[in-house]
């Protein structure tokens, strides 16, 4: 079998507090990897990822670090949603690492706009967290499973999908999505997994007040539109899981949801419509 060529991308972006405002202090890009730097108002930085290779293909290499220092705001999101390709039989999977540490009183979302896996593909992705007790991490990924406007039926995937979260030196998460199957359209199908859903998602929030963040939100997800959401929270933690028709659905609730868990801060600007 022919060698195909591959991407490589590496971003690393440092963040410190200058005069209540969160400023770059270090900023690395590397082969197919940019970072985009949105003019906002208040004290919060924003970040959106570009992959300029135009989706991610069997054997592709991408990294990432970010490093948020004492008192900083720090959001990432995504330019648009990341399309993991068809590999080939023999093709090793495609790698994504990103490593992130939050120090006391910072804050980091993570609140890319997902990811599209496109029939015969394979991935193995983790994003590990190092945060101080007093810090605050808010993480987002949904999963589209083929593109339900385009007609598009996933059948075979292999995907190992990890975020591991340390707080204070212990280890309080290890969440893991390992699917492995040449029948993930009639596994969707199954009550048990995604009901016939196309769309997955999964928040997870790392706070001191994370508790108190649970009622008004279960107030929401009540909602008819809601139904296929659920919450719980503990040990200074809150998890959302849900699933949607498809990924316009499923951003819809996020838009609901998000906000909660936001203290009301506006959209990220490329999830503005």
């Amino acid at each position: 079998m022919s060698l195909l060529q591959r991407a490589y991308g590496r971003f690393g972006l440092k963040v410190r507090n200058d005069r209540s405002q969160t400023r770059c202090h270090g900023l690395e890009q590397k082969g197919c990897c940019r970072l985009l730097f949105p003019r906002v108002a208040g004290e919060q930085m924003e970040v959106v990822t570009v992959n300029i290779s135009g989706g991610i293909a069997a054997g592709d290499h991408i990294e990432g670090d970010l490093q948020c220092a004492p008192h900083t705001n720090l959001l990432v999101t995504s330019q648009a949603a990341e399309r993991i390709y068809r590999a080939r039989p023999d093709d090793e999977p495609a790698h994504v690492n990103i490593s992130c540490h939050i120090e006391d009183g910072a804050c980091l979302e993570w609140l890319p706009h997902g990811t599209i896996f496109f029939d015969g593909s394979r991935l193995q992705r983790k994003m590990a967290v190092e945060m101080a007790d007093n810090a605050r991490f808010l993480f987002l990924e949904s999963r589209f499973f083929g593109r339900v406007a385009s007609g598009e039926c996933v059948e075979q995937l292999s995907i190992r999908d990890t975020l591991s979260i340390r707080r204070a030196g212990r280890r309080i998460l290890v969440d893991t999505l390992k699917l492995e199957s040449d029948s993930v359209n009639l596994l969707l199908q199954n009550p048990a997994v995604a009901a016939g859903h196309r769309a997955v998602t999964t928040l997870v929030l790392v706070s001191a007040d994370a508790s108190s963040r649970l009622e008004p939100l279960r107030h929401v997800l009540a909602e008819r539109e809601c139904k296929g959401f659920a919450a719980s929270a503990w040990n200074g933690m809150l998890i959302v899981r849900g699933i949607a028709q498809d990924n316009w659905q499923l951003e819809v609730i996020l838009q609901r949801i998000l906000p909660i868990l936001r203290d009301g801060q506006p959209m990220p600007t490329t999830w503005r419509s």
